[in-house]
C-alpha cells in the first residue's frame, strides 16, 4: 500500500526514522491536518506539499534541510516549527 492512498488520514507522525525523503504521493493526503517528521535526514519537502490544504501543523525541526519548496507559501492555514 502507498502512503499516497491514505485520503482519510488526518495526522501523521514520522519522527525518529531517518528519513531520507518523502514520496510526491504525499500530495495526495488531502485531509492531512498534522505532518510531523521531527529528527530525520530530511534535505527537502516534495513540490506535492502545496495540495495539503487542509495541514495546520508542520514539525520540521533537527532534519538537514538545504531548500524548501516554493510551494510552502501556499499553504495558507499551517503552522511551520522549523527550530
Amino acid at each position: 500500500m502507498s502512503i499516497g492512498n491514505l485520503t482519510y488520514l488526518q495526522k501523521l507522525d514520522l519522527d525518529f526514522n531517518n528519513l531520507r525523503g518523502l514520496p510526491e504521493s504525499i500530495g495526495n493526503l488531502t485531509s492531512l491536518r498534522e505532518l510531523s517528521l521531527y529528527d530525520n535526514k530530511l534535505e527537502s519537502l516534495p513540490d506535492s506539499i502545496e495540495k495539503l490544504q487542509s495541514l495546520q501543523r508542520l514539525d520540521i525541526r533537527n532534519n538537514e534541510f538545504r531548500s524548501f519548496p516554493l510551494s510552502l507559501k501556499e499553504l495558507k492555514n499551517v503552522k511551520i516549527s522549523i527550530r
